[in-house]
C-alpha cells in the first residue's frame, strides 16, 4: 500500500528529550506505548511551524460528454492521476528540516475516430510549420497524416494541484519555483528540474507499486493498462507531454471582443510572435495582448473573489503522443490559479488544423476566467454533474473540455463566445479563420506558396465559404476544431468529509469523481 501524502519526513530522529517535554505538554503521565503516537504529534507540529500549508485537493477540466450535439464532437476518454512528491526543505530552531507536501498532477486525453475523413490534406509544398528554411521530411510527413487517418491522439489536458506553500525563513515560494518552463520539464518523460541540492523544493515522480505515490487510470487508459498487464493488477501509464515549445515557425494571433477572445495560429510570414499572453480582461486604453520574451513567469493577475489567475499563456508548438511517429504542430495553452490556498496549473495541447489542411483552423475560445466548483465526492453520477454544473457562469460551460469539430455554422454557436454570435462577431471570426487557413510566402521569394499551377483550380481554392457570414452557396467550407481555454475546473471539496475516504490518489479507494463527470463507469 502507498505511503499516506499526509506523512510527514525530517532529516534526523526526534530525541528522547523531546519528546518527553511534548508528553508533559500533552498531559501525559506515561509514555508507555505512545511514543510513536507522540513522534508524529511533534513531526506535525514542526511541519506546521516550518510549511505554511501542505495540502493539495484533487482537480480537473470538467468533461462534459453527455452534452456534446454530436457524434463528431471529441470528448477525452482517458484519464490518469497521479500522485506527486514534492518535499519542502528549511530550517527550524537550528535544525534541517524537510517536510512532504501534496501534489495531485491529473492528465486528459481525446482521440478521434478518421479524423482525415473530413478534411483535405495539404500539398508537401504548402505545409509551413517547420522551422524557417527547413525542408520538411515527406516521409515523416507521410507518416504522420497515416497516424491521423487512425485513432490519433488530437487534444490533453493537465491539472497539477500543489499547495501554496512558503518555507519559514526561506524568501522563495512554491509559487515563484514553477515557472511555465519548470512546469514543462516536469510533465515531460524525462523531468530535470527542481530537484538539484540547495534547492527549498524538490519535485519527485511518482512510480505505481512504490511507496513514493499511486497512479490510478479510467476510461481507455484503464482498459489498455488492464490488457496489458497480464494479471490482475492494473498498472497505468501516465500520458506525460512531448512538447517542443520552439518547434513551430508559426505565430498566435488573438481576434478579442470585450472578454470574448479567439486565437488561431497564422502563418510566420506575418511576423506575429509564437508564443503570447491572453489576459481575460484589457483596459480600454490597452494596444493588445501581451508578448512573452521568455518562458519565466506567469505575466500579470487578475483576481475575481478569492481566487487570482495569470494570463493564459498560448503558444504554437508541435507535440509528438505517444505512438505518433513524428511531431505534429499544436496549440499549447497554460495558466495558474491561487485558489483557497492551493495552486493549480491548467492547460494542454490541441493539433493545429490550418498547418496539416486545407481551409481548416483550430481556434481556442474564451469568455472570462475560468470556472471553479467544488463538489462533494459520492455515487451518485447525476447528481455530482448536477451539483457541479450548478456553479458554472455561462451555458458554455456545460461542453467542458468537449472540441467542437465541423464547419462554422449554426450548430457551432453553442461552442463559441456569444460576442461573436451577432453583429460584426461573425465576420472578425471569419476574418481570423482565414488568416489561419492561408498558405504561407517563401522565405526566399516573398511569394505565396502555391501547390500548383492550375489556374481554376487555384480560384476555386479562393471560394472559401464561411458558414456563418456567407450562408449557403458554392466553395468549399470552412471547417474549425474549437476548444474552451475558459473550460470550468471541478474540484474535490476539502471541507466535505470524504466518501469512503477517497480524497487523493494516494488512498486505496474506488475514486467516482472523474468518471461521473464524463458519464463513465467507475474504476
Amino acid at each position: 500500500m502507498a505511503t499516506n501524502s499526509r506523512r510527514r519526513e525530517s532529516d534526523r530522529p526526534i530525541p528522547r528529550r523531546e519528546l518527553l517535554a511534548a508528553a508533559g505538554a500533552l498531559g501525559l503521565v506515561s509514555l508507555g506505548g505512545c511514543v510513536d503516537d507522540i513522534r508524529s504529534r511533534v513531526e506535525d507540529e514542526a511541519a506546521g511551524r516550518l510549511v505554511s500549508t501542505t495540502a493539495a485537493s484533487p482537480s480537473f477540466f470538467y468533461a462534459g460528454g453527455e452534452h456534446r450535439t454530436g457524434q463528431r464532437q471529441q470528448v477525452e476518454a482517458s484519464y490518469t492521476q497521479e500522485y506527486v512528491p514534492i518535499v519542502a526543505s528549511g530550517e527550524l530552531e537550528g535544525v534541517s528540516r524537510t517536510v512532504a507536501l501534496e501534489g495531485i498532477y491529473t492528465d486528459s486525453t481525446a482521440k478521434a475516430q478518421d479524423y482525415n475523413s473530413v478534411r483535405s490534406n495539404k500539398r508537401r509544398s504548402e505545409i509551413d510549420f517547420g522551422d524557417d528554411g527547413d525542408e520538411l521530411d515527406e516521409d515523416a510527413l507521410d507518416r504522420l497524416y497515416e497516424y491521423l487517418d487512425g485513432e490519433p491522439t488530437v487534444s490533453q489536458r493537465f491539472v497539477v494541484v500543489v499547495p501554496d506553500a512558503s518555507v519559514t525563513g526561506r524568501e522563495e515560494l512554491l509559487a515563484d519555483a514553477i515557472t511555465p518552463e519548470i512546469l514543462l520539464d516536469q510533465l515531460s518523460d524525462e523531468p530535470s528540474r527542481l530537484d538539484g541540492e540547495g534547492t527549498v523544493y524538490a519535485w519527485g515522480r511518482a512510480k505505481a507499486g512504490t511507496d513514493t505515490g499511486n497512479l490510478y487510470c479510467w476510461g481507455d487508459n484503464r482498459n489498455r493498462a488492464a490488457e496489458s498487464s497480464g494479471d490482475n493488477e492494473i498498472r497505468c501509464r501516465t500520458t506525460h507531454l512531448a512538447i517542443d515549445t520552439d518547434g513551430s515557425s508559426r505565430g498566435v494571433a488573438v481576434e478579442r471582443m470585450g472578454e470574448s477572445v479567439a486565437v488561431c495560429t497564422v502563418p510566420g510570414d506575418e511576423g506575429v510572435p509564437s508564443w503570447r499572453f491572453v489576459p481575460d480582461y484589457l483596459d480600454d486604453d490597452d494596444d493588445g495582448d501581451g508578448v512573452p520574451t521568455r518562458l519565466e513567469s506567469w505575466g500579470e493577475e487578475t483576481s475575481v473573489g478569492g481566487t487570482t489567475m495569470s494570463s493564459c499563456l498560448v503558444g504554437a508548438v508541435t507535440v509528438q503522443p505517444p505512438a505518433c511517429p513524428c511531431p505534429m504542430p499544436a496549440l499549447f495553452h497554460a495558466r495558474r490559479i491561487r485558489h483557497d490556498d492551493q495552486l493549480l496549473y491548467v492547460g494542454g495541447w490541441i493539433l493545429d488544423d490550418a498547418s496539416l489542411y486545407k481551409n481548416s483552423v483550430t481556434m481556442l475560445v474564451a469568455d472570462g476566467p475560468n470556472d471553479i466548483v467544488d463538489i462533494e465526492h459520492g455515487d451518485d453520477f447525476a447528481a455530482m454533474r448536477r451539483a457541479a454544473e450548478s456553479g458554472f457562469t455561462r451555458d458554455r460551460g456545460r461542453f467542458g473540455s468537449v472540441c467542437y469539430d465541423g464547419a462554422f455554422d449554426r450548430e457551432s454557436l453553442a461552442y463559441l463566445p456569444p460576442a461573436f454570435h451577432e453583429g460584426d462577431g461573425p465576420q472578425r471570426l471569419a476574418s481570423i479563420s482565414k488568416r489561419s487557413a492561408r498558405t504561407g510566402r517563401n522565405p526566399q521569394t516573398g511569394k505565396e506558396i502555391q501547390g500548383t499551377d492550375d489556374a481554376d483550380e487555384h480560384h476555386h481554392q479562393e471560394r472559401i465559404r464561411f458558414p456563418l457570414v456567407d450562408g449557403d452557396g458554392d466553395g468549399e467550407v470552412m471547417r474549425c476544431l474549437v476548444s474552451a481555454l475558459d473550460c470550468p475546473i471541478v474540484r474535490v471539496d476539502p471541507a466535505e468529509p470524504c466518501h469512503n475516504g477517497c480524497c487523493c490518489p494516494s488512498r486505496d479507494c474506488d475514486c467516482n469523481w472523474l468518471p461521473a463527470m464524463n458519464g463513465q463507469s467507475p474504476r
